[in-house]
């Protein structure tokens, strides 16, 4: 059950609401559509519905608001938009990687592949996939938690003929056991064949609450559906003849100055012998009506028998005489349903048969439809409404909620696409060929040799690398937001942060081994021992090696947080240690400062009087790399970005 009261989106100064005081409901076992014009404002109701975007109002998801609702994702599916999946992530990937944030077991992926019928596709990349299979693979993450409810903007959007069929079957399913759905549609004709109840918006605002069969009656135009092996050359042909009407139709004359002769359908000359308006009278309407009817279908007889003469020509001229009477407008439209189907919008039966006729055109079925249900379609709706028939279930009941795993998730998110892999990988030999040439050319110490850190750089390959991996994490959320729609506990909570700094230290840490690895191994078979550093000088080494790469991938992560990209997180990664540690060599050199970089051999100096311990040995390890500028530049920057990642954080959550 969705209940929407006041609805109003925040405007924009001197502009008005894009929603405004939109109250509805959308009860469960029931389809309901949101109907309207582009620009009428569906995809932004849906939006304020699930507080995506600002606005005032209520919104109530089985008598709770959303954010009360412990687990979102489990409760309510969202698929807006496109899928925001990365391009370079597999199908089954992707689900993976949602299903550990939303809390579900793994195999749930493959069930729901199978659901939407995407299970040969599983291990195709995204990138790979057609418009209507990313349109499946939005409604598999929807379908993903088992929701009881569906929001969808424009499901069948992308999709053939055969696909939409199918995708209202599922939905309609999904309806009939008890789930609440709903949905957006452009298209009327084809809401009428899969929703229950109709809501129409003009300009943010709700004009019509209605039962579909009432908003087909009241509100589809009417149409001319139309089956000829030569649909195409017809629809260009109608298409034709409205252009070349459309100048001779100009103003509207006054009654008494109506012309007495008048276009023809066709858009041809006006012919001499055309009726007045005083014999078109005494005609009388009924029976122009019937002559009409008449003459409609022998046109579309003798179109489907191939047969054309003398007589044909004349009844085509009379009927000519009768499309008069509806001229082709601005509002005629031509809908090419596929190769052999089209509707024809804004013209009578009549007149579509008689172009047929005069052009030779075989027409094997012309009616005039008010709301496109087609005998199959609607035999299928009929049996779908019917609440006696109980459809099987869409999807297998899930085990109670458990709880969600921020840190598979991230693991998952960081090893499902190569880009880090090649980064690691890029990392690792411009480390190893900076190392060897740097011990070749001499005069570099053991850090800078052993990481392949040229003075004249900011930062050695292992600490960009890490930087660029940490920028990713974030940069990869604000780019490909997957986790947006569904809005669960992950990423309002502080677990999705704590996650993603957990698997970029280890990400850097064994980035930093590799590095320190291959390296020492390089610089012993190609230079010597004199290039390796003493094993007693391993541990602080190595310790600050790993501190580095820790410390750049975190300041990467934390500045891509608050910049929302990957690029920025790295630029801001790049400038601390050429803004940032002039200005900290700088505060050091003041008098009142300069107490703060002996703390640690002050620290050691108290302790000699008692045994060292472990913790001990690390806390003054980190106190002194802590003093080094670049540490102390890197400590500063990551203060100052968690106290903006924090601010941004309460801004985002006051303003929901």
């Amino acid at each position: 059950m969705i209940q929407a009261t006041g609805l109003t989106s925040t405007p924009r100064r001197n502009h008005r609401p894009v929603i405004d005081d939109l109250t509805f409901e959308a009860p469960p076992g029931r389809v309901t559509a949101l109907a309207g014009a582009p620009g009428a404002g569906k995809t932004s109701a849906l939006r304020l519905l699930l507080q995506l975007d600002r606005g005032h109002g209520a919104a109530f998801f089985r008598g709770r608001p959303l954010h009360r609702i412990r687990r979102p994702a489990r409760e309510i599916g969202v698929l807006l938009d496109d899928v925001p999946g990365h391009p370079g992530r597999t199908a089954r990937a992707h689900l993976k990687m949602l299903g550990a944030a939303v809390g579900v077991p793994a195999t749930r992926a493959d069930v729901v592949l199978d659901v939407v019928g995407l299970t040969e596709l599983a291990d195709e990349r995204i990138c790979n996939l057609a418009a209507g299979m990313e349109r499946r693979l939005g409604l598999a993450t929807a379908l993903l938690g088992d929701p009881h409810t569906l929001v969808l903007d424009a499901p069948t959007r992308g999709l053939s003929a055969r696909e939409a069929v199918w995708m209202h079957g599922l939905l309609r399913q999904f309806a009939g056991q008890g789930g609440a759905v709903l949905v957006t549609d452009r298209n009327s004709e084809s809401i009428t064949r899969l929703a229950d109840q109709v809501l129409t918006l003009e300009g943010g605002r709700l004009v019509a609450d209605q039962p579909v069969e009432e908003f087909a009656r009241t509100r589809l135009r009417p149409r001319v559906a139309v089956l000829s092996p030569l649909a195409g050359r017809l629809a260009a042909v109608l298409e034709e003849e409205a252009r070349a009407a459309e100048p001779a139709a100009g103003p509207p004359s006054p009654p008494e100055a109506e012309p007495e002769v008048e276009a023809s359908v066709d858009g041809a000359e006006a012919e001499p012998e055309a009726k007045t308006q005083a014999e078109a009278e005494a005609g009388g309407a009924t029976e122009a009506k019937a002559e009409a009817e008449a003459e409609a279908a022998e046109a579309g007889g003798a179109a489907a028998d191939g047969t054309e003469g003398a007589e044909g020509a004349e009844e085509g001229g009379a009927g000519s005489a009768e499309a008069a009477e509806r001229p082709i407008d601005g509002r005629l439209s031509v809908v090419k349903e596929d190769e052999t189907r089209i509707s024809v919008y804004g013209l009578p039966c009549a007149a579509v048969g008689e172009a047929a006729y005069r052009h030779g055109i075989v027409v094997h079925r012309l009616v005039e439809e008010t709301a496109d249900m087609g005998p199959e379609t609607a035999r299928g709706d009929t049996a779908a409404r019917d609440p006696r028939v109980t459809p099987p279930r869409v999807l297998p009941r899930l085990p109670l909620p458990g709880p969600a795993w921020p840190l598979r998730y991230e693991l998952r998110r960081a090893t499902g696409v190569r880009t880090g892999w090649l980064i690691a990988v890029t990392a690792l030999v411009a480390s190893l060929v900076g190392s060897v040439l740097l011990a070749r050319a001499g005069g570099a110490g053991e850090l800078h040799r052993i990481t392949a850190w040229p003075a004249d750089v900011p930062l050695p390959p292992v600490a960009v690398a890490s930087g660029l991996l940490g920028a990713l994490a974030f940069g990869e959320e604000f780019r490909y937001p997957a986790l947006a729609p569904a809005r669960d506990t992950v990423p309002r909570r502080l677990s999705l942060l704590v996650a993603k700094l957990l698997v970029c230290a280890v990400g850097a840490v064994l980035l930093s081994f590799a590095v320190l690895a291959l390296d020492g191994a390089a610089l012993l078979m190609l230079v010597g021992g004199d290039a390796v550093p003493l094993p007693g000088d391993w541990p602080l080494l190595t310790a600050s090696v790993c501190a580095l790469a820790i410390g750049s991938g975190w300041a990467g992560l934390m500045a891509a947080a608050v910049f929302r990209s990957t690029a920025l997180g790295l630029a801001t990664l790049l400038a601390v240690p050429i803004l940032a540690v002039p200005v900290v060599q700088r505060l050091m050199a003041e008098p009142s400062v300069r107490s703060l970089v002996g703390l640690p051999h002050r620290l050691r100096a108290e302790a000699l009087d008692r045994p060292h311990s472990m913790v001990d040995r690390i806390l003054a390890l980190a106190l002194r790399l802590a003093s080094q500028p670049v540490g102390q530049a890197l400590v500063l920057s990551l203060a100052v970005l968690l106290c903006a990642y924090a601010l941004t954080g309460l801004r985002g959550r006051a303003r929901q």
